[in-house]
């Protein structure tokens, strides 16, 4: 997903027709579509602040790397918080500020790393999994014993998403994914890598 260098409003108005796009095609319903493009907006609002932040603090000389993990850390929960509130969801939370954070730490003076697209990609990923991560758990709270990965076969996806597409397993056991484990897609709780997580359109469906 790319952009220009756009002003605030005009970008912001073109980035939800972009989640809209992205999300049109997985097999879930309107409402459940709806629900990720205004949760990737939400989370987009805050991570392009904190990586401004991150850019000017970037020029200053002190230290920065803890405040910016704190932010996006606090960024993730108070949107997920809307769709789910528990101890996974503050962990994730909090893995997600230690990556996410200690990577624009790494690539200072690289654009892309405090850039619009970066805050779109990572709005996108994020807002998918913290619905996938709330689907199983309305899921379970139903009563589904069953899970299934569905994933979207448009030429774009990974090769062992491919695979793994109908794969069908009992509600409280992981699929394998490439070779990691993942209770839910794009879920990291059991230490799934970025290659099977960042811009997955992946989904479950429980029975």
């Amino acid at each position: 997903m790319r952009t220009t260098n756009l002003r605030f409003d005009e970008l912001h108005s073109l980035s939800r027709e972009i989640y809209e796009e992205y999300f049109d095609v997985m097999p879930i319903s309107e409402d459940q579509k709806t629900d990720r493009v205004l949760i990737a907006m939400a989370l987009e609002d805050r991570f392009l602040e904190i990586l401004s932040l991150a850019e000017i603090r970037q020029k200053q000389d002190k230290p920065w790397l803890g405040e910016i993990i704190e932010l996006f850390t606090l960024a993730f929960l108070a949107v997920a918080n809307h769709r789910v509130d528990d101890d996974e969801i503050r962990a994730k939370a909090e893995r997600f500020g230690q990556e996410v954070g200690l990577s624009t730490f790494q690539h200072q003076g690289e654009e892309y790393f405090t850039s619009a697209d970066r805050a779109i990609n990572m709005s996108a990923t994020e807002a998918n999994a913290i619905m996938c991560y709330g689907e199983l758990a309305d899921a379970i709270k139903r009563g589904c014993t069953m899970k299934t990965w569905k994933t979207i076969l448009d030429g774009r996806e990974r090769e062992w998403h491919h695979e793994e597409n109908g794969v069908t397993v009992p509600i409280t056991e992981p699929f394998e994914v490439g070779g990691e484990l993942m209770m839910y897609p794009l879920d990291d709780s059991l230490g799934a890598s970025a290659d099977n997580i960042a811009n997955c359109r992946c989904c479950a469906i429980y029975s």
